[in-house]
């Protein structure tokens, strides 16, 4: 296999745990609040991987390195995109959300071009289209109602730059910094934040935290937050990172919108959601253009 093969596998798997999160998330709220949910997921994230660097299973080398150039990193992911995807769902409904949010493979590939100097093609920006097609296709179908507000929407524009300067930012990075690295100060970053939010929520009181913490104490919480922290951050972020050193950003981004297929089998398979022609069609094209985006000379 490849380098070029590698990274689109990890790419692909990375985002193909993203798609069973969404799932993660649901059973997760049921008693926490998402940033509640967030200070959990990135601080049980950031004692899982400061174990492994303390037992000497990863190595993390700074000296000589400007580490300082990791912090836009971090606040782009996942500080600001966590912050505006939440509230822009908040003010929003989740078909526009979702519609909003498969923007980021495009919007990766102009900034790629623009930031990065990457090449691309006509036929190129032709498939990523496609990919956006379906997902537009399904959130649209299951579109409900609610108001759509200007804040809803700019703060999702803010969840698509951020997602896409992510990216970008991430494989310039990769010149200095190794994959683990990266991904270990971006969770730093989004434990320290979101540990002071949903203490600033609370309104620093034991009490209050101690009966939210008191909430999450069931099995179900507890295999959600698992999987959130350890297999859908460490994990799928790990791969996303390194796909991002491998190869450009645009393909990188492109497979992200397989977590909506893949969002689509958890959900009829463990969920028993309906599956129709309309969800057929927009996997259908979704993976059409991802597989073209990545293959040959398209």
């Amino acid at each position: 296999m490849s380098e070029r093969q590698k990274a689109c596998a990890a790419a692909c798997g990375g985002n193909a745990i993203f798609g069973f999160s969404f799932l993660a998330s649901q059973i997760a709220m049921e008693a926490a609040d998402p940033i509640f949910l967030l200070a959990i997921r990135f601080l049980l994230s950031v004692v899982f991987m400061t174990l492994l660097v303390l037992l000497g299973v990863v190595h993390v080398h700074l000296k000589g390195k400007r580490p300082w150039r990791l912090i836009p990193l971090g606040l782009l992911q996942p500080v600001l995109y966590f912050v505006c995807e939440n509230y822009g769902i908040m003010y929003t409904n989740s078909s526009f959300a979702g519609t909003m949010i498969a923007i980021i493979p495009l919007a990766t590939l102009f900034l790629g071009i623009l930031l990065l100097g990457e090449k691309c093609g006509p036929a190129q920006i032709g498939w990523a289209v496609c990919s956006f097609a379906g997902v537009a296709v399904i959130s649209l179908s299951g579109s409900e109602s609610g108001v759509v507000s200007a804040k809803g929407v700019l703060l999702l524009m803010g969840a698509v730059l951020s997602s896409g300067l992510f990216m970008v930012l991430s494989r310039k990075l990769s010149e200095e910094f190794s994959t683990f690295e990266r991904t270990y100060i971006m969770f730093l970053m989004g434990s320290v934040t979101f540990i002071a939010a949903a203490a600033v929520e609370s309104g620093f009181s034991p009490a209050v935290i101690g009966e939210k913490l008191s909430r999450c104490m069931t099995p179900s919480f507890v295999l959600a937050v698992i999987y959130l922290s350890l297999v859908s951050s460490v994990l799928a972020f790990l791969l996303i990172n390194y796909s991002a050193a491998k190869i450009e950003a645009r393909r990188a981004a492109s497979f992200a919108s397989v977590s909506t297929v893949v969002s689509i089998a958890a959900g009829v398979i463990l969920s028993g959601e309906p599956f129709g022609l309309v969800q057929l069609v927009g996997s259908a094209l979704i993976l059409l253009g991802v597989y073209r985006l990545n293959v040959g000379n398209a």
